[in-house]
């Protein structure tokens, strides 16, 4: 008997974990509530209009750092062979941080992905690595930031094949540029306010 409530109470647990693996799906895969659309173009050469574009995940909120006014001067790594300008303070810590939304703005480009500026505060500690991007707003206003170098973006470019999902990392791209957006209607029988209200 005790034997049999063990094998039900395991059959149970794991058909939980089944579903609730097969429910959740990663964050890539979810359609956001707005759709942006543009253009993107790489620094090897290829343009794609795209749609569902958002900045590691997010269409608003996205933290940039405001890039320093003075920095230190530019040095070639020989071992990496990237050009390398170091922060003598942690971003994180000691930097103003903007919150971009994708609404806000005409475009965005990357000015030299190789190059590569780090904060690390000494040898053997953790560096790390940021890009820097010029955000273009709706009011032309060009402002440079610094971006964790790890971020991408994420978008489907359109095919006449159907949609390909995209994953840029951002020292492949040389502009996004933002020409529209539009509110999902995520369900036929139900009406969702627009997050966001076209100005």
């Amino acid at each position: 008997m005790i034997y049999a409530l063990v094998l039900i109470g395991s059959l149970l647990q794991i058909n939980a974990i089944y579903c609730t693996s097969m429910t959740n799906t990663s964050a890539d895969d979810v359609k956001q509530a707005v759709n942006f659309s543009g253009k993107l173009v790489t620094h090897q050469g290829q343009e794609y209009i795209v749609d569902n574009i958002s900045i590691n995940g997010k269409y608003k909120q996205i933290p940039m750092y405001d890039k320093p006014a003075h920095n230190s001067k530019p040095i070639l790594n020989e071992d990496s062979k990237q050009t390398e300008i170091k922060l003598e303070n942690n971003p994180a810590d000691d930097f103003t941080k903007t919150k971009i939304d994708l609404s806000e703005i005409n475009e965005i480009s990357v000015p030299s992905p190789e190059t590569v500026w780090f904060y690390q505060k000494k040898e053997r500690h953790q560096k790390l690595e940021f890009t820097e991007v010029v955000v273009t707003t709706k009011s032309n206003t060009k402002t440079s930031y610094l971006v964790d170098r790890k971020t991408r973006i994420n978008c489907d470019s359109i095919d006449s094949a159907g949609p390909q999902e995209k994953q840029v990392p951002l020292s492949a791209v040389k502009t996004l540029a933002i020409e529209g957006f539009a509110c999902r209607t995520m369900n036929k029988n139900t009406t969702t306010t627009c997050p966001i209200e076209k100005k």
